[in-house]
């Protein structure tokens, strides 16, 4: 296990073995992917970068001013470097793209290490229904901009329905906010 901390960023802790439910706000929460040509890049980053860590990718969403992953890495120490070589790499390409060099894209990231099957699905829905939440679409295959489609495409529109019933979104409830209780709760039992 390792702990990762500055005193300018939220402590992050490092295992083996877990999967982590990742959120990415840009900076200032500034809605800076405002194109299918922003979306598209930092899609392509994902995938490679995807494959030369070697993650284990379940679901993810990029949204105009934020992004949300959930995946198992190799090992624990890979996510540090791996959110590091995602943000720089976007925020580079984006800044060329948009003839913007030095703009600050993204501020930081929190990561929770999903404890059980129950946080992991729910994580799993709340990803692909960040869009509705925001108010972008009202459902989420309408959302080009995450995985939820490759599921259809696959033929999993039943299993999706059923792991939404199975692992609903209560309503009010946000799991954002319950990823600081569960962060603080890991690195206190270190």
């Amino acid at each position: 296990m390792k702990f990762s901390a500055s005193p300018y960023r939220p402590l992050h802790l490092y295992t083996n073995e877990m999967w982590y439910f990742i959120t990415a706000p840009t900076y200032q929460h500034n809605c800076i992917l405002s194109t299918n040509a922003h979306f598209h890049l930092w899609i392509q980053a994902l995938k490679k970068l995807t494959r030369e860590f070697q993650l284990k990718l379940k679901a993810w969403v990029v949204l105009p001013n934020h992004y949300h992953l959930l995946f198992l890495p190799k090992t624990g120490r890979d996510i540090g470097t791996f959110m590091k070589r995602l943000n720089g790499r976007t925020s580079r390409e984006l800044n060329l793209l948009d003839k913007k060099q030095g703009r600050s894209i993204w501020y930081s990231y929190w990561d929770t290490c999903v404890r059980d099957e129950r946080g992991f699905w729910t994580h799993f829905n709340y990803i692909h229904y960040n869009p509705i939440k925001h108010g972008y679409v009202r459902e989420p295959e309408e959302w080009e901009f995450s995985n939820y489609c490759s599921y259809l495409r696959e033929g999993s529109k039943g299993w999706l329905t059923s792991c939404r019933e199975e692992y609903p979104l209560d309503e009010g409830e946000d799991v954002e906010n319950r990823r600081t209780e569960v962060r603080v709760t890991n690195g206190d039992a270190g």
